[in-house]
């Protein structure tokens, strides 16, 4: 059984770095660390079969058998030397009934021949880093979220880290998110090592903290409505649901796995980083205030985006006149909107000379006004509206006025001083251009350009009332 949800969506503007970090990390460990792991897998078996440890403890494997492990006879019997063998180079049970008894009985020669051969297999990653509950480590603690077995194992892992990371991290913030991440791949560790205790086969695999990051979703979203796509042996399909139902889900998914499912899958690790994430999350939104914690929604389309929806239609079918005149009318309705302004200004370019193209470009100058829209596509837009040939008439006295005064605002003197001059030209006096000409001058002042500074200075003193 697979539930995903198919409906949130990242805000790219602040992309999910740690994520990123994470899966990249992932990648890297298991091309450039456990590739290395064929060779030195080789290296110990070719050690362990010239040496004379396979004639010497062949019989000591059925000893082991008969007294620790009966449950093995059938298959010791029956499969042969190719389980017996596979057991001699991996069990570490073997190995450590074995030694003891070595030691004991002073066999040096045979007792370092068999700590050479596991000195060299313990190399392996999983060996080296892997969680085994029998004798956790802390390199194996923190080590086995970033080691995999395969690349089918890796990247599935890495899909449900991005398809789950992605929202979490933008909700919680990027400390807190690997923290948790973190914390949870701990608590599904302790969680298989509580049920799997004297257990020496390591584990690895990132699914305990990917869990974390799927309670941790499902502890962000909590009551909303989200949907999800469903997989239930050959059914598929989709269905709505609050976050939270989908935990008991997951939960009893994992629980059934552990009665029913593969041997080779660490159930109690995926229900440990569940739970975590899911209460660690739970008690960090009660601890910090709600508004930070950022959710991204999936809301219906807004009027604006339904009227640019409808304008880029019309433009897509060819009906540029019925598009302009959509714009224009959209704009209208919505005259802070910097999207359909420029779309107006797009479609009216039809007519440069027309009232309506000239409208379209006041209506972007108009949002200078504005004090939280960013200024550098108006003040791009009147550089682009004055190299247009013909009269520049939306740039009328008015709205230069608010335009320099916004320029000076934002340190964009070169604007400042090309309104200046527009408004020279139209030989108009008004208060506010002394000031601005005025700042003209120490800007120009402080960058060391005397020259400019002067003419600067000469424009203000024209600007000051007259005396009689």
């Amino acid at each position: 059984m697979l539930i995903i949800p198919i409906q949130n969506k990242p805000d790219w503007r602040r992309p999910p770095l740690v994520c990123f970090a994470l899966i990249l990390v992932n990648l890297l460990v298991f091309v450039l660390y456990q590739s290395g792991d064929e060779a030195r897998w080789q290296a110990a078996e070719e050690f362990y079969f010239s040496s004379e440890l396979p004639a010497l403890e062949e019989q000591r494997f059925y000893e082991f058998v008969q007294v620790e492990k009966p449950e093995w006879r059938s298959q010791a019997q029956g499969a042969g030397e190719e389980f017996i063998y596979e057991q001699l180079l991996w069990s570490h049970e073997f190995h450590n009934w074995l030694m003891p008894q070595l030691a004991q009985e002073g066999e040096q020669q045979w007792l370092a021949q068999r700590a050479r051969f596991d000195e060299m297999r313990n190399r392996l990653s999983s060996f080296a880093y892997g969680l085994t509950p029998a004798e956790p480590t802390l390199q194996g603690l923190f080590g086995h979220m970033f080691l995999h077995g395969s690349w089918e194992h890796l990247l599935g892992n890495m899909i449900f880290l991005l398809l789950f990371g992605l929202s979490v991290e933008l909700a919680l913030g990027a400390a807190w998110f690997i923290g948790l991440y973190l914390l949870g791949g701990l608590a599904a560790a302790g969680l298989h090592m509580g049920v799997e205790a004297g257990s020496l086969m390591p584990v690895i695999g990132a699914s305990g903290a990917v869990s974390a990051v799927m309670g941790m979703f499902v502890a962000v979203y909590g009551v909303r409505r989200l949907r999800f796509f469903y997989t239930l042996g050959f059914a598929f399909g989709e269905f709505t649901a609050p976050a939270l139902l989908v935990l008991p889900l997951w939960l009893g998914k994992e629980v059934f796995g552990y009665f029913f499912g593969s041997d080779n899958i660490a159930y109690w690790a995926h229900f440990g980083g569940l739970v975590a994430g899911f209460v660690g999350t739970m008690l960090l939104i009660r601890l910090r205030p709600g508004r930070e914690i950022h959710v991204e929604e999936d809301l219906p389309p807004t009027p604006e985006q339904l009227a640019l929806a409808r304008i880029e239609s019309l433009q897509n079918s060819g009906k540029l006149v019925e598009a302009g005149q959509a714009a224009a009318s959209a704009q209208r309705q919505h005259p802070e909107s910097l999207v359909l302004v420029e779309k107006s200004i797009e479609l009216s370019a039809l007519a440069p000379q027309s009232e309506a193209h000239h409208k379209a470009w006041l209506a972007l100058f108009a949002l200078a006004r504005l004090p939280g829209q960013d200024f550098s596509p108006v003040a791009d837009g009147v550089e682009r509206y004055l190299q247009l040939p013909g009269d520049p008439r939306a740039l009328n006295t008015r709205v230069c006025l608010i335009l320099a005064q916004r320029a000076a605002k934002e340190k964009r003197w070169v604007l400042v001083e090309i309104l200046l001059q527009r408004l020279q030209q139209k030989e108009q006096r008004h208060p506010l251009m002394a000031r601005l000409a005025n700042g003209l001058v120490d800007h120009y002042r402080r960058c060391g350009d005397e020259e400019r500074a002067r003419k600067a200075q000469d424009f203000a003193r024209t600007l000051r009332p007259a005396t009689i």
